[in-house]
């Protein structure tokens, strides 16, 4: 299976995610095909649930991408 961008570049596709995460309110680093994030020390399991389902509709774009 093909990477959604190429080493070195990216992809509309993975605009998309970062974009999604951005509007979600969820700070991430994304370099080509890979979503990164730091949650901070302190944080409940209310939050990093959130955070998790933050990064699951991300995910459902990603997916519908590979698919298609």
């Amino acid at each position: 299976m093909e990477p959604l961008a190429p080493f070195g570049g990216t992809s509309d596709e993975m605009k998309q995610v970062a974009a999604y995460l951005d509007d979600h309110g969820l700070y991430t680093f994304i370099r080509w095909h890979s979503v990164m994030t730091n949650p901070p020390l302190m944080i409940s399991e209310e939050q990093m649930a959130e955070g998790f389902d933050i990064i699951d509709g991300a995910l459902d774009l990603a997916d519908r991408a590979v698919r298609s």
